[in-house]
């Protein structure tokens, strides 16, 4: 697949196979993320792997947790859903990369994202499906959430990726026109 296929196909996926991830595919979408650009070279990112549903169902049960004692009023709409037993919120993936910030300015966040997006790519690229779980952010972002990933306090987890496959690849939806504005130098009136 041409990185110009990848970036048009590759969807958030919420449907896994049992099928795990190969270890070969794993380090191939990391080493990927980690080619991402950063402000001055500083490669400010760490990567986390949590393999196997039972410590994905886990980590999925206490961050629902946290987000219903916790709930921002903009997602009261999320509560029910949230609240389902059956609900997983990393969908039954197998596999789940958190990228995570190891300097603490934004800068160090917004190159995290780059690396995210390579990662997101390169999974496409291999088959394998994605998606980023917003709703696990800020329960892995807590003491107690750190403390289940084995990372630093001073870390930041900026994007927590689920990765397997796909049970089928969603269609791509539509997009809106680019809003652009170009502004040209004008010519000096003599």
């Amino acid at each position: 697949m041409e990185l110009t296929e990848a970036i048009y196909e590759r969807r958030a996926v919420r449907d896994y196979t049992a099928q795990p991830v190969g270890e070969a595919d794993l380090r191939a979408v990391i080493d990927a993320a980690i080619q991402a650009p950063s402000g001055m070279n500083r490669q400010p990112w760490s990567f986390v792997v949590v393999s196997g549903r039972a410590a994905l169902e886990r980590l999925s049960m206490q961050a629902k947790a946290y987000l219903l004692k916790t709930l921002d009023p903009q997602l009261a709409g999320a509560r029910d859903h949230l609240a389902a037993v059956d609900f997983n919120i990393f969908y039954n993936a197998p596999v789940l990369i958190t990228v995570c910030a190891t300097e603490g300015d934004a800068m160090a966040v917004k190159d995290c994202c780059l690396a995210a997006q390579n990662l997101m790519l390169a999974a496409r690229e291999r088959g394998l499906g994605t998606c980023w779980i917003g709703f696990a952010e800020n329960w892995l972002n807590t003491p107690e959430g750190k403390g289940a990933l084995g990372i630093s306090e001073h870390c930041t987890v900026v994007a927590p990726i689920i990765l397997g496959h796909a049970r089928a690849f969603p269609d791509a939806t539509s997009r809106r026109p680019a809003q652009v504005r170009h502004i040209r130098e004008m010519e000096a009136v003599a």
